[in-house]
Parts: structure tokens; sequence; C-alpha cells
């Protein structure tokens, strides 16, 4: 199964550079529906444009700080 979590890794210009399954992405702003930033998990829709995951976004941070709380506490 191919994981088609998109993660936008950071902007350069007008592209987001983008991680999905270990490879990179260059996806252009102008494909993307609304503001993306960094950390923001992008969807495809079926017009071709891709689109920001605000609720997953938000679980997906939630996790990495909670990993991260975990472990500093140890």
């Amino acid at each position: 199964m191919v994981d088609e979590t998109i993660i936008v890794d950071r902007i350069e210009g007008d592209i987001a550079i983008c991680e999905q399954a270990g490879r990179m992405l260059e996806i252009p702003l102008t494909e993307i529906s609304g503001l993306a930033q960094e950390g923001d998990l992008l969807y495809l829709d079926e017009g071709g444009y891709y689109h920001a995951d605000a609720a997953a976004t938000a679980r997906r941070r939630a996790e990495l700080t909670a990993r991260f709380q975990s472990l500093i506490k140890k």
C-alpha cells in the first residue's frame, strides 16, 4: 500500500517542497488551494488541486508534540 500522506516540508519561492512516502515532490503553490504552510498535510482532490487538511494537520502536530514531551521526560 502506498502512503498517500503528503506533508509540506518547506516553501521555496512559489514551490511547496513536500514529502510523500519517502520521496520529495515539488508542487507549485498555484496548485494548492488556500495557504499552505510548513508541516501541513495535503490531499489531492478529483480536480487535481491540493488542499491543506487542517484537522489532520492538527492531529499530527499534537501527536508529534506528545512524542517530544515523552522523550524529554525520560
